[in-house]
């Protein structure tokens, strides 16, 4: 047999044929196929398929999922992966955290891009342990401590609400940590880039930040709540500090209360009032759901919904992709709420747990 004919008889599909194909593909099974041929690996490694990947991703719903964290208990080390649709559903998978040790708890900082951010919670180091891990690749990579929290964690008896949030600064190219300490300990911000694998300091005054949720990242910026009366634990009205990732700029914009997400892309305020008497049972919440319709003009603030809810919301765990909001109530009940029709779907996930959305991607460590 001649070469031509064994050419006609094994066609080679043009190389731009076969980046379409792998690109529709799940992270888990380009990894497989990795060990195809040369060609293969050296396509699904190569930085430019990475980000061509990651885009493509994105555009379908069935790529993100809702994943959940406990606090501690027996499934501390292990990560639940949902369906970005539905928490009623049993997850899809459980996933064994690389860097998790029975002494220690973790708690997320964010996702992006398909990289988690984990934070360790432990009391005997003289730092803050960070991770960032990639589920789908299992790869995974320790932070390394910075100075400054060194020179913290030394210099006062107290624990300190730090602000940590994590994103990705489309311009830089770059994924970033970025960590804010009190105003009134010498007010700084730490911002460590994953492209140096390094800390730098800045001096920075921003407003004291409130609560201990998650950082909402949207548009390039991070946003956390602050107190307009400088005590991060009251709850009255705030205002809402935004930080570019790329450009490393804070904004503040005033607002209400309560809680921060992301809804269809816009930069949402969930906020419950109560009602009722204490200790009554009609004891209920009235939420309200605002989005800012303009990013950065405080006056496109626009009131979406208000309802009553089954009960006193302790907490908002923001939307599931089809828009639901999930909330939990004073009862332990934990509620997804479809606003259009008011409908409310009960499911059941650990009380000391955190949720992040995460995206089904290559993003390299």
């Amino acid at each position: 047999m001649s070469s031509s004919d064994h050419d006609d008889d094994n066609p080679k599909l043009p190389h731009d044929a076969v980046v379409e194909i792998l690109k529709r593909l799940p992270a888990g099974s380009l990894l497989r196929f990795r060990g195809v041929c040369r060609s293969w690996r050296s396509t699904i490694d190569d930085p430019r398929f990475v980000a061509l990947h990651l885009n493509h991703s994105a555009l379908d719903a069935s790529n993100r999922y809702l994943v959940c964290l406990e606090w501690c208990g027996p499934l501390q080390s292990l990560c639940s992966l949902f369906s970005n649709e539905s928490l009623t559903l049993p997850p899809k998978s459980q996933i064994e955290i690389p860097f998790a040790t029975p002494s220690n708890s973790y708690t997320f900082v964010g996702s992006c891009n398909g990289l988690i951010c984990f934070k360790e919670d432990s009391i005997y180091c003289d730092h803050w342990s960070m991770y960032l891990w990639n589920l789908f690749t299992r790869k995974h990579k320790a932070v390394p401590p910075s100075g400054e929290e060194r020179k913290f964690l030394t210099s006062t008896m107290e624990i300190p609400h730090i602000a940590v949030g994590f994103g990705f600064g489309a311009r830089s190219g770059d994924y970033k940590i970025v960590r804010i300490y009190p105003r009134w300990k010498n007010p700084r911000v730490e911002i460590y880039s994953l492209g140096t694998d390094s800390w730098r300091s800045l001096e920075f005054e921003v407003p004291d930040i409130s609560g201990s949720r998650l950082a909402v990242f949207l548009n390039g910026n991070l946003h956390w709540f602050a107190s307009e009366f400088g005590y991060p634990w009251f709850e009255g009205y705030k205002q809402i500090v935004s930080f570019d990732v790329a450009g490393e700029i804070s904004r503040v914009f005033s607002v209400g209360l309560v809680s921060l997400a992301v809804l269809n892309d816009l930069l949402a305020v969930l906020i419950s009032r109560c009602v009722g008497a204490a200790g009554h049972p009609g004891l209920h919440s009235v939420c309200s759901v605002w989005v800012m319709r303009d990013y950065g003009m405080t006056e496109s603030w626009t009131n979406l919904y208000t309802f009553k809810a089954s009960g006193l919301v302790t907490r908002f765990d923001g939307f599931t992709l089809n828009g639901e909001l999930l909330m939990k109530i004073h009862t332990g009940k934990q509620v997804s709420r479809n606003l259009i029709t008011g409908h409310e779907t009960n499911f059941q996930l650990s009380i000391g747990c955190d949720l992040v959305t995460v995206l089904d991607s290559l993003v390299l460590l």
